[in-house]
């Protein structure tokens, strides 16, 4: 019995980092796996990599921030002849600013403990300054226990900033607000099996009137069940329930479209420690959405998402995804897209200091399925989209970081003419206090 309670704890304390943290970096989507990749080594859906401020145990940690980019076509327009359309004439590039400070605490009491970050930037644009805005970033969670085998974690996430153009391609200060509140719990019934239950409300909105047919909010809940293996393997399936309510309607051909829907999903999950070294994630299964009012938008199928983790060394690290899912534009929209897609990504410790991060991400999104006459959904919205970053991340000292990043984006059109070229380097500096 002593030599399988280690493992057994391990699995309950990667269960609660994972839930809230999965949460925090991913948006509020029910189609989007999240807890399959969550925990892996080298990040392939962020790009650059994020950099995550840790505070140690029990402390209070100020931190501030300041960043230069160059982006040669920042609202990622076809070419200069559409820029020139715009009425901003032939040049696309653009250099942005960014000023942060933030705020990072962590704190027990007895068994609870406490997190939370808080930040503010400061974001100015060279030469298209009606885009200036402020981003605004708070998660703050709860890491609760009940006795020995009951915990779980509550908490609240909200962030607002710019929409991303890979969507949205006009020169307006388009500024999206997502706003999360979650609660989550497991007990450990037995040594090697385990139940998990969460719920999820998050709200999405949008500045510009033009875009508020996208607002919208969703409840979440999920229940699973999970097997607990002595070697550190997990094994476990998961229904999921999901409500979407979009208050106000889209105009299709002159009609009223409430895009509310249903969604359904059952799932397996498989977290297999294939060695000390190699770690193998799989979550798939049958997902059902139903639209309140477009049945056209339907859609039941298989959802399915493979990692794996591999440290060949103590220095290098790399972490390989495929999936084929459906998305949604921007993340949150109702418009949905069937996903397939594949990404590798690979960090290399150069030294005490010095670390290297590589990332490339391949997708393919067909509308077809979310097609509707008059909407983004529309069969000529097919798309294949690659993403490229280099980083590499120099810390001079325990407090000081700095990272360096080169980023090449690109998406083509599959059935027209289209898409879209950019390249960009960013140049970030963080002091933590």
């Amino acid at each position: 019995m002593n030599r399988r309670s280690k493992p057994r704890a391990e699995h309950r304390a990667e269960f609660l980092r994972l839930s809230w943290k999965a949460i925090f970096l991913i948006p509020i989507c029910s189609c989007v796996p999240a807890l399959a990749g969550a925990n892996d080594l080298v990040p392939t859906d962020t790009m650059p990599p994020p950099d995550v401020i840790v505070a140690a145990p029990d402390s209070v940690k100020p931190y501030a921030g300041y960043g230069v980019s160059y982006d040669d076509n920042l609202l990622e327009l076809q070419n200069s002849a559409a820029a020139q359309a715009m009425g901003i004439g032939s040049d696309l590039s653009d250099i942005t600013r960014r000023l942060q400070f933030g705020l990072a605490v962590d704190k027990s009491i007895s068994q609870q403990h406490l997190t939370a970050n808080l930040n503010v930037a400061k974001v100015d644009y060279d030469r298209f300054q009606q885009l200036d805005h402020l981003d605004k970033n708070l998660a703050a969670n709860w890491n609760w226990h009940a006795g020995p085998h009951v915990e779980g974690n509550a908490g609240v996430t909200y962030s607002q900033g710019l929409t991303p153009f890979i969507d949205f391609h006009l020169l307006e200060k388009n500024l999206r607000t997502q706003e999360s509140a979650y609660v989550d719990g497991s007990w450990l019934f037995h040594p090697s099996w385990r139940v998990h239950a969460g719920l999820v409300h998050s709200k999405l909105s949008y500045d510009l009137a033009s875009q508020q047919p996208a607002d919208n909010s969703q409840n979440q809940t999920e229940v699973g069940l999970d097997y607990l293996a002595a070697s550190g393997s997990t094994v476990g399936v998961q229904l999921r329930h999901t409500r979407a309510d979009f208050p106000n309607p889209e105009i299709d051909a002159g009609t009223q479209v409430f895009n509310g829907y249903n969604q359904d999903e059952i799932k397996g999950k498989v977290d297999w420690q294939l060695s000390g070294k190699t770690k193998l994630h799989f979550l798939g299964g049958w997902v059902s959405r139903k639209q309140d009012a477009s049945s056209v938008r339907d859609f039941s199928g298989i959802n399915s998402r493979v990692s794996a983790d591999w440290s060949p060394t103590g220095k290098i690290d790399l972490t390989v995804a495929g999936w084929r899912e459906i998305g949604a534009v921007d993340d949150l929209s109702t418009v949905y897209s069937l996903n397939h897609g594949a990404s590798v990504a690979s960090a290399w410790q150069y030294s005490e200091k010095i670390r290297m991060v590589a990332q490339f991400k391949y997708q393919k999104r067909d509308f077809s399925q979310s097609m509707a006459s008059g909407t983004p959904g529309s069969p000529n919205q097919n798309d294949v989209l690659r993403n490229t970053a280099l980083t590499m991340i120099y810390n001079p000292t325990l407090r000081w970081q700095v990272q360096l990043s080169g980023i090449r984006s690109t998406r083509a059109l599959t059935s027209t003419p289209g898409g879209y070229v950019n390249n960009g380097v960013m140049l970030n500096t963080r002091f933590a206090y």
